[in-house]
């Protein structure tokens, strides 16, 4: 069955966005809990959104490739089924009439034309704008990600002098799921309220206040779910924000092999 995308909302791809790029609007657009990845090099676009392709996508028409290039580049898409549910825009610097009426001939770009070199704030409400009419977000509030590979990934308080110690599944900026085995059961309570619990995430550790909401016995372990508080500091939650980011960029990554590059030549064609 498709995936309802206004319930789960959907992930937006950035293609070959320059640094400023990333830190004035993705990072901005994460923290504003939409789904986005950054694609650093036009080679890898079609091979990760062939395992994406219920997605939103800009190119960034600037580096990598000419005019004509992106232009053969984005056409391509048409010609793979499997790219149908893409909604295609670009984010351009103002071209002249007639440069611009050719680059846009025959493109599909329902996902928009934005002018790159206006003013920046404008431009950040265009792509906000764009995504959702999209239904970049859909009824999903917060964008999670998955621990359970992660080596270090803990959830951790004292309580009566003793290390109680969970292993966080996932992990959003509003919450946690988390496992603990059915021995250390008594260390919580539905309604327990902890100030002051240190997450452990890779190499970070983060001060949290938490409220545990629901525990269910899941096989040989319990899973428990848990708030981060409203007194949690949000340079907490903002930290949590930027592994979550990370984690799923990663995640991306991992999808695509060398040899999977796009080796077409889009100015020839």
């Amino acid at each position: 069955m498709a995936e309802d995308k206004s319930v789960f909302g959907r992930k937006v791809f950035f293609i070959t966005p320059n640094i400023t790029f990333e830190q004035q609007v993705i990072e901005r657009l994460r923290l504003m809990e939409y789904e986005v990845y950054a694609i650093d090099d036009y080679r890898k676009a079609k091979p990760l959104l062939r395992k994406n392709a219920n997605s939103i996508c800009f190119c960034l028409i600037e580096s990598q490739l000419t005019l004509k290039g992106w232009h053969n580049f984005i056409k391509s898409f048409e010609d793979e089924s499997v790219f149908s549910p893409l909604d295609m825009g670009v984010i351009i610097h103002t071209l002249t009439d007639e440069k611009h009426a050719s680059f846009v001939s025959g493109l599909q770009l329902d996902a928009g034309i934005i002018r790159q070199d206006q003013n920046q704030e404008l431009m950040f409400h265009e792509i906000v704008k764009a995504l959702d009419e999209k239904e970049a977000k859909g009824l999903r509030k917060y964008v999670r990600a998955n621990c359970i590979n992660e080596a270090q990934a803990d959830l951790l308080w004292l309580k009566n002098n003793r290390m109680c110690k969970l292993k966080i599944i996932d992990i959003s900026s509003v919450g946690i799921a988390a496992k603990l085995s059915t021995g250390q059961a008594a260390s919580v309570a539905i309604n327990q309220v902890i100030d002051g619990a240190t997450i452990n995430l890779r190499t970070m550790q983060i001060v949290v206040d938490i409220k545990i909401t629901a525990i269910k016995t899941a096989g040989d372990f319990l899973l428990v779910v848990i708030m981060f508080n409203a007194s949690t500091n949000p340079e907490s939650i903002n930290k949590i924000r930027a592994y979550i980011a990370e984690n799923l960029q990663e995640e991306m990554q991992a999808q695509l092999k060398y040899k999977d590059l796009d080796r077409t030549d889009y100015e020839l064609i």
